[in-house]
């Protein structure tokens, strides 16, 4: 399972559908299926959602701009900014977003996960781990989704 850090503008398009590709400059070790923690960076500081990876595109940034621009949510200029000098884009395509009923807090993930530090970019989580986001009660499109529904689609990192 695969921790991400996301921007609170950034977490909230994805949560509202506006974004499904999440955009970075090196590619994970995962495979498509592999679930996705969605982590809000400061100030918000919580576990918002989880998402099915469901493909990860890797190309030059033109390439990357021209197949997934729109579905990252982000102006051409930032996008430009942000691969600025970069050779390789990489985009995260995520499906089947679900939201947390009641997000977890850094402070709550520091106390389960001993000496947890949020990534810069993302982190694998081991199996305890997965089984903790995997019991949290979420709802998809509006309907509740019971604990350990997510469960299935767990991967070893």
């Amino acid at each position: 399972m695969l921790f991400l850090s996301i921007h609170p503008e950034h977490v909230q398009a994805i949560v509202e559908g506006r974004k499904s590709v999440e955009l970075r400059k090196r590619k994970p070790s995962i495979a498509p299926g592999c679930m996705a923690v969605i982590y809000a960076t400061t100030p918000k500081c919580e576990v918002v959602a989880v998402a099915t990876v469901v493909a990860l595109q890797v190309g030059e940034p033109n390439e990357i701009w021209r197949n997934s621009g729109k579905l990252a949510a982000v102006s051409k200029q930032d996008f430009r900014e942000y691969y600025e000098g970069a050779e390789k884009a990489v985009g995260i395509h995520l499906s089947n977003i679900a939201v947390l009923r009641k997000p977890i807090s850094l402070k709550e993930l520091r106390r389960r996960w001993c000496g947890f530090q949020p990534p810069q970019q993302y982190r694998y989580l081991d199996t305890s781990q997965q089984n903790f986001i995997a019991t949290r009660e979420t709802t998809q499109s509006g309907c509740p989704t019971p604990p350990n529904s997510l469960a299935t689609g767990l991967r070893p990192s």
